[in-house]
C-alpha cells in the first residue's frame, strides 16, 4: 500500500491553486453534460460507523450524521508540509463547485485527523483556514478522537495506513524519505514538531447508503470534474 509518492521537489503556490479552483468551478458546471448511463460503481465495502468523534469546532459527531448523503472522505495531518495542504485546497475548490451545482446539502466533505495524539480542534481549525476553508462550513467535518478511535475508523474501516515517524526517517527506521513537494504551512511552522505522520494520501467516496464506492490513492490529482461526475452518479435521479 503506497504511503508516499516519489516526486521531484517543487513549491506549489496555494493562492494560485485556490484562485484557479474558484475560477473554473462555473465552467465545470456548464460542461457537465449528461453522458450515457455508465455501469454502476462497485461496492468496495462499508464505511465504518462511529460515535462521539470531535470536529474542528469541538462538537461531537456520530457517523449517523451522514446518512442519506454522499461523503467525500480524506485523511489529513495538520502539521503536514507536503500533500495534505494541496488536498485541503483542492477540496475547498470542490466545495465551491458543489455550491454552484446546487449539491451542497447533499454532500459532506469529511476528513479524519491522522495525528489524534498531537493535534486537536484548535490546530485543525487553523489548518482549514490557512488552506481555503471556513471551519464553520455546514458540509465540512474534520474529525478527531482518541488514538484508538481514529485507528479503528481510518485503518480498520477505510483501510488507510498511517504511522508516526521521527524527522528524517522512514517507517521502520529506514533512510530519509524520498523528497516531497514543500508547502509553507504556518500551523506547522508555529508548532515546530520533530515528527511526521506518514500516511496514504487517499480519497474515498461513500454513497448515501454508507457504502464505499470509489477509492483514489492520490487525492490531490483527482480532478474536480471527475469528483462531481462520481458524486452525481451516486445521488438519486433528479438530485
Amino acid at each position: 500500500m503506497m504511503m508516499k509518492r516519489k516526486n521531484s521537489p517543487w513549491t506549489p503556490v496555494l493562492a494560485l491553486v485556490l484562485l484557479l479552483a474558484g475560477g473554473v468551478a462555473g465552467w465545470l458546471i456548464a460542461q457537465d453534460t449528461r453522458a450515457p448511463a455508465a455501469k454502476p460503481l462497485p461496492v468496495l465495502g462499508e464505511a465504518p460507523e462511529f460515535r462521539g468523534l470531535t470536529n474542528q469546532l469541538g462538537k461531537s459527531v456520530d457517523s449517523s450524521r451522514f446518512d442519506g448523503k454522499v461523503q467525500v472522505v480524506t485523511f489529513l495531518f495538520p502539521y503536514c508540509t507536503t500533500y495534505c495542504p494541496l488536498i485541503a485546497a483542492h477540496l475547498a475548490g470542490l466545495e465551491s463547485t458543489l455550491e454552484l451545482a446546487g449539491l451542497k446539502d447533499k454532500v459532506e466533505i469529511v476528513a479524519y485527523n491522522v495525528d489524534p495524539g498531537g493535534v486537536g480542534p484548535e490546530q485543525m481549525r487553523a489548518f482549514l483556514e490557512e488552506f481555503g476553508w471556513d471551519p464553520k462550513a455546514p458540509n465540512l467535518e474534520f474529525l478527531t478522537g482518541t488514538p484508538q478511535q481514529i485507528r479503528r475508523v481510518v485503518a480498520g474501516g477505510y483501510h488507510v495506513a498511517y504511522e508516526k515517524v521521527p524527522d528524517g526517517a522512514e517507517p521502520g527506521g529506514g533512510p530519509e524519505l524520498t523528497p516531497q513537494p514543500e508547502v509553507l504551512n504556518k500551523v506547522a511552522a508555529k508548532a515546530h514538531v520533530d515528527y511526521d505522520i506518514v500516511h496514504n494520501d487517499a480519497l474515498e467516496i461513500v454513497d448515501p447508503q454508507g457504502r464505499i464506492r470509489k477509492f483514489y490513492p492520490q487525492a490531490d490529482v483527482v480532478s474536480t470534474a471527475r469528483l462531481l461526475h462520481v458524486i452525481k452518479s451516486l445521488l438519486p435521479s433528479g438530485s
